[in-house]
């Protein structure tokens, strides 16, 4: 069965872009709870300012994490450590070092910047070693990137965990389902050791449904929500993130 992450927010969105964006821990938690029920078994989770910018913060994390642990064991919740264009690596970097969740996600690209990768080898132990650690790829250019620290030892998982993003830096934030194809296509030309043992993908824009529905055919799970896209597959806006998430799982084979 396809395993359905909602991302209700993102770093950017807030009630001007739609107003059942939830910027508040309290609307975050609320919002977990309608998408668990619409069939959403994970949560891929941004924070905020009072300004609702976007925020990283380990005690906020930990807070938020131990609130949803108590409303909704069963749902599994990941962290961002997004830079946003408001972090630098080495913020990224401290707040990864520091947290203890189960669950977090890493931009390669992003961790990388202005950082000699040998020197983030003890890094990517630490953190592989207490947290699963889904790394999120733009390209197949950051693919190629990610299978070299592999290659290299730099980074060591027996359990690679990715996300391919589709339509981030398209026209308009759009995606089409070919959009997935450079993901897999460098992917079956790895060695079996470079290969991830979980894919994920979320894909932006009014293709979002449409890109996931293909990725589930190819058992790829999926992630849904605001952060990526507001539009239902029949092209109208959706009045929550709960109603993404059913109108993902009514056309998802049972």
């Amino acid at each position: 069965m396809t395993f359905i992450m909602v991302a209700p927010n993102g770093a950017r969105k807030t009630t001007q872009d739609h107003p059942a964006v939830p910027v508040t821990e309290a609307e975050l938690v609320e919002t977990a709870v309608t998408c668990f029920n619409a069939g959403a078994r994970g949560l891929h989770a941004h924070i905020r300012t009072a300004e609702t910018t976007h925020l990283l913060d380990v005690e906020r994390y930990e807070c938020l994490i131990e609130t949803l642990a108590d409303r909704i064991p069963n749902l599994e919740v990941q962290v961002t450590s997004e830079a946003a264009g408001i972090y630098e690596s080495d913020a990224q970097i401290d707040l990864l070092s520091r947290i203890k969740v189960p669950w977090v996600s890493v931009a390669i690209r992003e961790i990388l910047r202005s950082q000699d990768p040998r020197a983030l080898e003890p890094f990517f132990e630490q953190l592989l070693g207490k947290s699963r650690v889904q790394f999120i790829l733009y390209d197949a250019d950051d693919y190629q990137l990610l299978a070299s620290l592999i290659d290299r030892n730099i980074i060591q998982t027996k359990s690679l965990e990715v996300l391919y993003v589709l339509g981030k830096y398209s026209a308009n934030q759009e995606s089409t389902p070919d959009q997935l194809d450079p993901f897999l296509a460098f992917r079956d030309q790895l060695s079996s050791h470079l290969r991830p043992a979980h894919e994920m993908i979320c894909a932006f824009g009014r293709g979002q449904i449409p890109c996931l529905l293909r990725a589930a055919s190819e058992g790829i799970d999926v992630r849904v929500g605001f952060e990526n896209g507001i539009w239902l597959p029949d092209g109208e806006i959706a009045e929550h993130n709960a109603a993404l998430v059913k109108a993902l799982v009514d056309l998802l084979p049972a």
